[in-house]
């Protein structure tokens, strides 16, 4: 065994593609990930205005707006129709309009209807919008009202408790801050993870029939096909359980959440790579070409990010994609991960899911059997 492992570890050193997808391409895509979203909270969004009243309260309005840390008076516009292509080119990500009469209204106690144009498909950005403009508008309102009120009962007290609004105490149970970079670096990265895993299982295999001369007088030599196999699993579960470390580690200093079992986590990463192990070596097992392997694999894993159930809910996705999602061992790798770092659960119910992804390693044993057969020496 030992014999083989050192042929194998050989064997990476001199494949150099081998070595650019274990060791250069994670740190590189890793790192792409992390300075293209680091920035933790959203602040100064872009935005514009249309002043339409041009008063003293529409002025006020705008200063308030403007002093929110999540937006930013880009620009000051003379109609919709001036800002239309500013918005469609993300000079600005939102409009708001201050109609005619602004003040009037106020004074004559009748609600202004101030119009905020932005793009919905912008999900992440619109909802910090209408988050931070319902904030300045709500403020704005208890200060017209304790400004009315205090004029009918000349009592400070009386008109502060009649000026403030019911205010529900919202309590977010994961990502309580609205850290961006948690949101999507916990999530990209454990995908990107899953498909290096995926991806440098089929190429370890595909490596040994490049010279099928060559590896015919050593299987030869050391007479087993399951050994070299389990070697490159081994391997390759080592490997990615390292920086499957590091990715955990980065996570952890980066003061994200870590609140469960360490343990529950290290069986997790250690179930989901046998299993990802186990689906690459099954298709290349099937299919006997590293290129249309390698393509199938990545059709299979890559777009794991959108059926997570993170970025939108699995409850309201359709029949394929809720399907697809449950053929995906990053899915119940992620489930536990929330449910272990963000919750701290009992490791019982988590334990459950980890199970769930047993049934994969069937692929690996199916697999196995399969590339034995087909073998061509």
């Amino acid at each position: 065994m030992l014999k083989i492992l050192n042929l194998e570890i050989k064997h990476i050193i001199e494949y150099k593609f081998l070595l650019f997808m274990y060791f250069i391409m994670p740190l590189f895509v890793g790192f792409f990930v992390y300075s293209t979203i680091s920035k933790a909270l959203i602040v100064d969004i872009p935005i514009g205005i249309v002043d339409l009243d041009n008063s003293s309260e529409s002025r006020n309005l705008i200063f308030d707006i403007n002093s929110s840390s999540v937006l930013k008076i880009a620009k000051q516009y003379g109609s919709i129709k001036e800002a239309k292509n500013d918005i469609a080119s993300k000079n600005i990500y939102a409009l708001v309009v201050i109609p005619n009469h602004f003040e009037a209204n106020i004074k004559k106690h009748i609600a202004p209807e101030v119009a905020i144009y932005y793009n919905t498909q912008l999900v992440f950005i619109g909802k910090n919008i209408q988050s931070a403009l319902t904030l300045v508008f709500k403020n704005k309102d208890a200060k017209l009202n304790f400004t009315r009120n205090i004029a009918n009962s000349k009592n400070t007290t009386l008109a502060l408790g009649k000026s403030i609004e019911f205010m529900p105490k919202i309590i977010s149970l994961y990502n309580p801050h609205s850290n961006f970079s948690q949101f999507l670096l916990t999530a990209i990265l454990p995908c990107s993870w899953q498909l290096f895993i995926i991806l440098c299982m089929i190429a370890l295999i595909a490596h040994d029939e490049r010279d099928v001369g060559f590896i015919k007088n050593k299987i030869n030599r050391l007479n087993s096909i399951h050994k070299h196999l389990a070697v490159k699993f081994l391997i390759n579960t080592i490997i990615f359980f390292v920086w499957w470390l590091i990715m955990n580690n980065v996570f952890y200093a980066l003061d994200y959440p870590n609140n469960g079992s360490f343990y529950i986590l290290v069986l997790n990463a250690i179930i989901t790579i046998f299993a990802y192990n186990s689906i690459g070596l099954f298709i290349y097992a099937l299919i006997r070409s590293h290129i249309r392997s390698i393509s199938i694999a990545a059709f299979y894993s890559a777009p794991s990010l959108a059926f997570l159930g993170i970025t939108y809910p699995l409850n309201s996705m359709d029949l394929f994609p809720t399907f697809w999602s449950s053929i995906l061992p990053i899915m119940r790798y992620m489930q536990v991960y929330i449910e272990q770092a963000n919750y701290g659960l009992d490791p019982i119910y988590s334990l459950r899911l980890i199970i769930a992804n047993l049934p994969f390693l069937l692929f690996g044993i199916l697999g196995a059997i399969i590339y034995k057969k087909k073998r061509p020496i």
